[in-house]
Formats: structure tokens, sequence, C-alpha cells
């Protein structure tokens, strides 16, 4: 089983979000309660308050409307008249006695002599029979028998009765047959299938003559008297709780709360249950069951007097006897259970399509229960018999849809009788031939399809733990009244994590756990969970259903998961080592972790020219570049009118939301000026990692139309430095991404090649901060355009206010009439706000559960390998479909990822910030930022990466303070602190000076030579490269071979030392300003905030407005 969503045992309702919104705005109620509601079909907000609140002046119906109650009412009403001796004849169950109690107590309220009977079990059966007649004859010689409960298939038995001069008035609520009385009158809502009455249980009908007969007599609220007594009828037959009968019992429970008949509270005290904790959903599991016990026991007298008896004392030993029966009756019960179960597993009957099981003697009035048992155990129908004199009788139940009344029909020439539903079967045969019967069965059941034998059980809705507090669990209560068609909700969670597991109970039988989804986390108990020690052992996700309860304990009222299901995520054959893309970059995992390998010789780029794109005129070829990089997909209005600015060799400012497309308006305009003009291409980014990131999918897309794309960051060695600048000059390179700094201390180089067309300056937001003197590097591009003889420009950000933006305009030369501002704001997009939670691990594993198309940002490699690790280990249904991605991969590796994470093979990648970039992705549901980004610009393009296809979809924010600390190593080691460097050329030094020259160099021996030197820093052995490459960079000295074989060599008689003409130095500087003003915010500023850095650009008031929503 793989999980909630592959059961066939649970179906999970469609969630509504509108209708839940609509239904929390009008009726105030809270977001899960509106969530059951709207699952449930009550989308708009009159009929969800006419749910929320019955009401019998509303919904209680006219009596007269079930077929014959005026002629039934008008027989008893005569009665009354005339004084005669009246007899009310019941059934052995609770609705037989409610019914029973409640008719009898308003007769003679009206004044009448009744006499109440309820048949016997053992001796008497159902309904009217001789022997049950006779007693009632014998008792009281009646004028007129009403019969609540029963009678609609009693035409011979009336006829009887009638022969013998009582009259007969029947009210009943069962289906009809060919054996309906004749002659009298008989009331039933069944008799009319148009009935609007027809779920009412036989103490409901009861019910509506009392109604109609308080009418009459001028007392037209007596009925309301008994709607306590009808309610424990309605629930024990399980009717359905909708219109009258849903109004009836929340009417009836309110009655017994208030004013508890003498029997009741007796009843209550007995089982130690308190009278105002009754509900609806707790009767069928407290009083109910003792009341019926007394029929199954043979002793219905005793309950039938226990609710209408008046005097307290006398109640209290009822009450006490009835409990004695009860106990008796569980006794039984679970003996008999035991002696079924060792039988069937001694014959081997379990295997069967049915178990088919008979003991001599076997008590009959719990047949029924421990037939339930049988099926609960085997999930195939069950008929269990008790063998008397020769004869079977049997008391069946079914499972899943199998029709077990229709089955045994086929059986029938092997039977003495048969009754009931498709759901239950009563059964009389011949012992002799049970062998005969079982088999046949079996052939019948043999032939159904194996879907049918399965119960599909209704889940709500899906929740997360951390809404199950005591407040909304305790909302809830206002969907009371549950019973059949309003049962109390049941939720699910997937992919939560069983903290603290233990068996309990004196058999160990029972689960007991915490239960967390990462975010929330509540106490659970499954009793009688199946396989409970193998559960205990589980340390994988598991998918849980569950009904949430408050639970009061000495004084303290907290959440509780009452567990229905556990269902354990297996990945099924195979899934210890699936196959796929994920297997293979699992495999690679410790390859993608160790040091790159050397850089080799930069080659000489070969263009490969594509003879179709050069001979397209303007308009055509931005169609057809637009195609191959988007395909069908048309250019956003917004990138139209930028391409139509730079088209005429005009600059221009773009401002666009995070994920709108800004990045494909300079990836064709660079392509159109190379194929064009043969003119080169400088794209800025504010930061050398997303330098990285951008190259990596920018040369696969340019390079498919034979454009070579080129990186210059401080970290570019000389060698290849120059490898690239010669590109420029010759032609052979076509686009270069570089940072600020890089492109202001190198202007001139760049200025040599001649051909420098176009310059992008990406999230140019920084570029505004230039004259604060943040971002000095951004204050000379006047200088820069100007010896690169003033190229088109593109400014693109998705935050300009009107004084960022007349900045970055003067900065580039843009005139205000060329800005392009695109209003389209992506309300698609929600965000998750987990900052600093204290279980990531646990909230991602159920998130990704969901099996959802989800991109997890971690910082590094080594995240990104772990945290793979973790999801495939605690998701096992999931592994083949988990997978990490990060630089350490090959580029054809990468590639495979990317086209199995669009194809849908991959559901889950986890990677760094790479991952996404320059891909169509347009499906991805959920973002999740696990590990806290770099800079803002990392947190808009992560976050922007998700729903791009307008769908909705979550950016999950799971990062905290504690990931300072790794990102700011992670910036040391990349770009050490002044001080740092300093201590480290010391140690240099000193070791140049003892060997005399060249040293061979070691990472560990630099680091405590810079310790002896200066022992208040602290130089981390990562931070020694970083710093190799500024001295390098300033010609302080030289580093040749690589890893274990690497020299230095000292510059000898350097210049004095000036760290801001190193372009590594300066773009680390500025990563680690970046990083400690982000770090303050996004650590600290409100959820709407965030969700408005993602979801809407900050616009001039100037420019051409296009995309407004």
């Amino acid at each position: 089983m793989a999980g909630l969503s592959e059961s066939r045992r649970w179906s999970v309702l469609a969630s509504k979000p509108a209708a839940e919104l609509e239904l929390r705005r009008e009726l105030g109620v809270t977001p899960l309660v509106a969530r059951v509601l709207a699952s449930r079909g009550f989308t708009d907000a009159a009929s969800a308050r006419e749910f929320l609140d019955p009401s019998l002046e509303r919904d209680w119906l006219d009596p007269l409307i079930i077929p014959g109650m005026g002629d039934a009412a008008q027989r008893v009403e005569r009665a009354l008249d005339e004084h005669e001796v009246i007899a009310v004849f019941g059934d052995f169950d609770v609705d037989g006695m409610s019914s029973t109690c409640l008719l009898t107590l308003a007769l003679r309220h009206l004044g009448a002599e009744v006499h109440p009977f309820i048949p016997h079990r053992f001796g008497e059966g159902y309904g009217l029979s001789r022997e049950a007649l006779g007693r009632v004859r014998e008792t009281c010689e009646p004028s007129l028998v009403i019969t609540v409960d029963n009678g609609i298939a009693s035409g011979a038995e009336v006829a009887e009765l009638v022969a013998a001069g009582i009259d007969v008035v029947v009210t009943d609520h069962h289906e009809p047959s060919e054996l309906v009385p004749r002659d009298v009158p008989v009331t039933d809502p069944k008799l009319d299938h148009a009935c609007p009455s027809r779920e009412l249980a036989g103490a409901g009908v009861a019910l509506k003559l009392v109604h109609e007969l308080g009418r009459r007599r001028g007392e037209p609220e007596l009925w309301r008297s008994f709607t306590d007594i009808a309610m424990l009828g309605t629930l024990s037959d399980m009717m359905l709780l909708q219109g009258e009968n849903r109004a009836l019992v929340a009417d009836g429970i309110e009655r017994m709360k208030s004013a508890p008949r003498p029997g009741i509270s007796a009843l209550a005290a007995a089982a130690n249950i308190r009278v105002c904790d009754l509900a609806a959903d707790s009767l069928p599991f407290s009083l109910i069951p003792r009341l019926n016990a007394a029929g199954r026991m043979g002793t219905t007298d005793t309950a039938f007097e226990l609710l209408m008896v008046e005097d307290p004392r006398k109640a209290e030993l009822l009450a006490a006897k009835l409990e004695e029966t009860n106990t008796e009756r569980r006794a039984i019960e679970a003996e008999l259970t035991d002696e079924a179960m060792a039988k069937i597993e001694a014959q081997g009957l379990g295997r069967a399509h049915a178990v088919v099981v008979g003991g001599e003697g076997w008590h009959e009035g719990v047949k029924g229960i421990v037939a339930s048992r049988i099926v609960n155990r085997f999930h195939v129908p069950a008929i269990l018999f008790s063998i008397s004199d020769g004869v079977a009788k049997g008391s069946g139940r079914s499972v899943g849809s199998v029709d077990l009344f229709h089955a045994v029909e086929q059986c029938s020439d092997c039977l003495v009788r048969f009754g009931g539903h498709a759901g239950a079967v009563g059964v009389t045969c011949e012992a002799s031939r049970l062998d005969e019967f079982r088999d046949r069965l079996e052939a019948v059941l043999a032939e159904l399809p194996a879907e049918q034998f399965q119960d599909t059980e209704e889940v709500t809705a899906m929740v997360g733990l951390d809404e199950l507090t005591v407040e909304t669990v305790g909302a809830l209560e206002a969907l009371q009244p549950f019973g059949q068609g309003n049962k109390k909700p049941l939720f699910a969670s997937r992919g939560v994590s069983m903290r603290n597991r233990a068996c309990v109970g004196a058999d160990h039988s029972h689960l007991r756990f915490f239960a967390t989804d990462g975010v929330g986390c509540v106490p659970a108990i499954m009793f009688r969970a199946p396989e409970a020690e193998r559960l205990c052992e589980c340390d994988g996700a598991v998918d849980l259903v569950f009904e949430a309860v408050n639970e009061t304990w000495q004084g303290r009222t907290k959440v509780k998961l009452m567990v229905k299901d556990i269902i354990v995520r297996e990945g099924g054959e195979g899934a210890a080592s699936p196959a796929g893309v994920a297997s293979e970059v699992a495999s690679l995992a410790d390859d993608s972790l160790r040091a790159a390998e050397p850089p080799a010789p930069v080659p000489a780029p070969q263009r490969i020219q594509d003879p179709a794109l050069e001979g397209l005129e303007p308009g055509e070829l931005t169609s057809e570049l637009a195609r191959r990089m988007i395909g069908d997909h048309e250019l956003l209005p917004a990138q139209k009118a930028a391409l139509d600015v730079l088209g005429a060799h005009r600059s221009c400012l773009a401002v666009m939301a995070t994920g709108r497309g800004k990045s494909l308006i300079f990836y064709i305009h660079a392509a159109r000026e190379a194929i064009l003009e043969g003119a080169a291409s400088v794209f800025v980014y504010p930061l050398r990692a997303l330098v990285a990131d951008q190259a990596f999918h920018l040369q696969k897309t340019l390079g498919a139309l034979g454009l070579a794309t080129e990186v210059l960051t401080g970290e570019t060695d000389a060698a290849d430095r120059d490898a690239v600048f010669a590109g420029l000059a010759d032609g052979a390179v076509d686009v270069v991404l570089t940072t600020p700094e890089f492109l202001a201390i190198h202007s001139a180089r760049f200025a040599e090649a001649g051909r420098i067309g176009f310059v992008v300056v990406d999230e140019a937001h920084h570029a505004a901060e230039a004259k604060s003197g943040h971002r000095s590097a951004y204050g000379e591009l006047p200088r820069v355009r100007e010896e690169l003889g003033q190229p088109t420009c593109l400014a693109v950000t998705a935050t300009a206010s009107d004084d960022a933006a007349r900045e970055i305009c003067g900065l580039l030369g843009i005139d205000e009439k060329d800005v392009v501002v695109d209003e389209a704001c992506r309300p698609n997009l929600r965000i998750v706000d987990h900052r600093n939670l204290h279980d990531r691990e646990s909230a991602l594993v159920s998130l990704v559960s969901a099996g959802r198309k989800t991109i997890v940002y971690v910082t590094s490699r080594q995240q990104s390998v772990e945290v793979v690790r973790l999801l495939r280990h605690r998701l096992p249904d999931l592994a083949s479909r988990i997978s990490f991605y990060n630089a350490g991969l090959t580029r054809e590796v990468r590639g495979r990822v990317e086209r199995a994470f669009r194809s849908g093979e991959l559901t889950c990648i986890v990677s760094t910030s790479a991952f996404g970039e320059g891909v169509n992705l347009p499906d991805v549901r959920d973002v999740v930022l696990y590990t806290l980004p770099f800079g803002d610009v990392e947190f808009n393009q992560m976050s922007g990466r998700a729903g791009r296809d307008g769908q909705e979809a979550l950016v999950h924010l799971l990062f905290g303070g504690r990931d300072v600390r790794l990102n700011e190593r992670i910036l040391s080691s990349s770009a050490p602190e002044r001080a740092d460097l300093v201590a480290l050329w010391r140690a240099l030094v000193s070791l140049s000076r003892a060997a005399g020259g060249d040293f061979a160099l070691d990472d560990d021996q630099v680091v405590a030579m810079a310790a002896a030197c200066d022992p208040s820093r602290s130089i981390d052995p990562s931070e020694v490269e970083s710093g190799l490459g500024v001295f390098e960079e300033l010609g302080f000295l030289t580093v040749t071979g690589y890893g274990d074989a690497r020299r230095v060599r000292m510059t000898p008689s350097p210049a004095r030392m000036d760290l801001a003409q190193s372009v590594r130095y300066l773009e680390g500087l500025q990563g680690r300003d970046e990083f400690g003003g982000f770090c303050d915010w996004v650590l600290h500023c409100p959820q709407g905030e965030l969700a408005a850095q993602v979801t809407r650009p900050i616009s001039p008031s100037f420019g051409t407005v296009v995309g407004k929503v």
C-alpha cells in the first residue's frame, strides 16, 4: 500500500476552498467547520445555516402526510372517547421499546387505559406471534391493539385478531411486503415512495401519531414531551439524521440533558456517564447498548420498565440489574467470539469468500454482534448459526457492497426460511445441510469481483495537525447531532511521524504515540491496532485516519487523536532499490560532494551557425526565438513591449513580478544582437553566486542557437579570463555573465573587444542603491557605458519605486517613456510561514508525502544529499520519485533530472539554488525554502518558481535563525574577511621564509600558521583557497598544481596591497553585506510582507503600463 491516496478502504471527500471561504465569511464558523460543511455538500450559507440550526418548528412535517395516519388517529381517538382498553405492542430492540414507551405514556396522559407489551425474544420471537398475542389477551383483553415498530408484514396475525373481535391499528416504519394487513388502519411512511417522512424510525412514527392525537385533543404540543424517548429509537435504528430526524434528535438530546427521566439518570450513573455529556454520537456506544442488552439476553422487561419508571429509587435498582445484564452479555459475547474464532481457525474457514460457522447451543441474543466481529476480522460476509434440536438459526452481516440477501436467496433451496436485506440476513436451515449451504454460498460469492468485498469509508477532510486545537475541535460540536448521514467527521493527515511509540493495554494490543507533521504534535491512540508490535517499530512516515476529540484529565483539556487506521507507506516490490533517474542519482551522492576536478582549459569556442535563423527578418526572428525558448506559449504583453523598445535600439527598464519572465526578454534580445548584428552582450548580476546559477542553463539555452556563453567573475583565473576576452574580441563569445564589480574594474578590457552591443542589469534595484554608496560598482555604470560605446541597456527588476526607477534610468541612460511596467500580480502564490519550526524534518516529510511536484531548496550540496536520504527513508513509497540536484552532478545527469521532473517521473527535487533556473517548469505546486537563502534575489527567484501555470501553489518557509551560522560560514569560505586575509597573508609569508622560497601547500598547515601569527583569528581551511585567489588576482603570488601537488610561489617585492582592486574580494564583501541585511529582514518581517515580495511588483508611477489586472 502506497498511502491514503491508494487505499481502497478510504475515500477522501473533495475539498471546496471557495465554498469554505464563503461559509467562514457568512457564518463566522471556524475554518475546520467550514471545511467539513463544504466537503459534505453545504456549499452556500443558506443551506449550511439551516443545517447548523436544526429546528422542529421548521423541519417537523405534518403527521397527516404519512399514509394512513388520519385513519389510525381516528380509530385511536374513538378508543379514547369510548374508554376502550388499549394494548400497545412493540419490539424487543430499543426502537420498539421507546416506541411502546412514548405511546403508552402519551395515551395515559390523554386518559386511556393502556397496557404495554414487549415480546420475549426467546419463546415468543419477533412481531405478533401467536405466543405473544396469547399473553396479551390473557393479561388485559384489549379492544384495540396498536402495533409500534412492527406489524407491516403481519397480515395473517392481524386478521386473526380482527376475527376474534379485537381491532388493530398498525404503525410501523419497515418496508411493506405482500403481507400488509388489510381492512384495518395501517400507517407507515414507506407505503408511499414519495413520502417525505420515509426515514422516520418506529419511534418517530409513534411520535407522529401522538402529535396528531394531541392536536385533535386540544394539546398540540403534547408530542414535544416525548422527543427524548423518540430520539433513542431513532439513534438505535441508525436512521438517516437529516431533516425531521436531525431536528428530532437535536431536540431530544437537549430535553434529555435538561430534564432527564429517572431511568436515564440512573442508567447513566450506573455506567459512570454524566448526563450532561450525552450526545448523539456517544449514546449508541453507552446507554443504547445497555438497553439493547436486555432484549438480547431475554430480559426486555427490565429495560422497558427502566424507561417507564418514575420512582428514582426503583430506577436505581433497575439500572443496576440492567448493568449486570449488560456485563453478562459482554462476557457471553466475548466467550462466543473466542469460540467462533477458534473454530474458524481450526477448520480453515477464514480463507473463504464467506465465513459460515455454527455451534450447538450458541447464544441467540449475541449472534449478530459476533458475526460483525468476524466480518471485521476476515473482511468477508459472515453468518453465525446457533444449533438446537437439529435446526440451525443464523444471523449474518455483509461487507463492502456485497448484497448478502441476494447471495443467500440464490441458495434458498437449502434453507427453511430467510429474510433481511443487503447488509444483514436471518437464515434458518436444517443443521444437516449447513455444510451444503456453506459450499453453495461460497460458489455464489466467488463469482463476485474483489472490489465488492472492500469496505470504503469516508474521510471528511485532510487536515494539518496544527489545525487541531481545543477550540477548533470543540467547534465541531456545532455539527451535532452526529449519526447516519452526518457521522462525526473523520480526518486524515499524510506523512505523519509517530513519536514515542508504545504498545499499551493488558495484551499490548493498543498503540499509543505522538503524531506530528512537524508543525503540530498531538497525542494519539489506536485501540486494537492490527500488528501493533510491527507498527511500534515503524520509523517511516505514515498516513493517519482519525477522529479528533477533546479529552479532559485532571482538569486539563487537550486534543487527542482516536486513530482508525495507520497506513504504512510501504514501497512495494523493488522499493529498496528503485529504478530510474532517482536511483542513478542516489548512487552518485558521494561523487557529487567531492571537490571539483581542475577545470580544463577553455577551448576556442566554435559556433554552430543556424542558417534558418540568420535569414529571418527581425520580427520573424523574434517569433522564432520565442518559439524555441518557450514553445507555443505567447509572449506576455510586457515582454513584447520591452523587446519592441530594445529592437528600436533604445534602452529600457522592465518592472515585472517574480516569475513573470524577465529573463526571457534579454535572452531573446541577446540572441537577436548576435545573429543580426554580430554583437556581444554582457549580463550583470548582483552576486557572484547568481552568475554560476544562471550560466549552466543559459549555456544550454543559447548554445542550442549556436551562441557561446561564458562567465567572468573574481573567481575566474587569469588564463580563463584571457581566453574569454579573446573570444569576445574575435567573435567566438556572444554573451558574458559577470558582476558589477568585475565589469567596473575590467571595463577597459570589455571595451577592447569593440563589439559589446547590449548590457543587461538583472535585479536592477540593487543599482538604485549606488547613490547611498552601498553598491558603488553600480555607480560606475555611466563611465562603463561610455567606454563600451553606449550600448543598448536593459534593466529588469520586480522592485522599483519612483525614486529607485529614476536612479536606475539615470545610471543606464533610459528615457522614462521607455519604462515598461507589468502590473500583473501572482495571486495564485501563497506563503506558508513556518519559520523557526522546531521539527522541520517532519514538516518536510509531511508535505512531500502528498506527491505533488515539489522543489526543496537547501544551502549546500551536502544538505541536498542528506535531505534526499531522509525523505527516501521516511517515504519509501516515493523513494523512486525523489532526487537531489547540485553542481556536483555532471551536465548530462542534471539534464536527465530536469527532464524526469518535467515529465513527472520525479516529483520532488532537493536542490541548491540552481534548479529551475532557465527551465520551463510551469506545474510546480510546492516550493520549500528548507534553509535560509543568501539574499532577496535568491528568495524571490526560488519562490517565483512555484505555480507558473497560474494554478494555486505554495511557498513553504522552513528556514530559521539556526541557518544563519552555516550561511555565514559558506560566505566566509568563499570571501574571507579583511582581518582573516591579513592573518592568512602573514602565515603564507612565514611559510615561504621557512621554506626559503616555493613551498608545498597544505591547508591545515596554513591554518595552523595563521593561528600562530594571530591567535585572535579563527580561519577555516575552506577559506585558504579563496584567500589565495584574492592574493593571486592582485599579483602577490602564484599557485601551481592541484590538490596535494599544489605549490605556492610568493612574488618578490609586491606593491602595497589594496583589496579594493580585487574583484573576488569585492564580490565576496557584497555577498556578505547582502546576506546580513537580508537575514535581518527575512527572519523578522510579517508574513504579508513576504507574500508581497513574491506576488506583486513595486512599480513606478510613470512609464508604459501593461498587463494590469
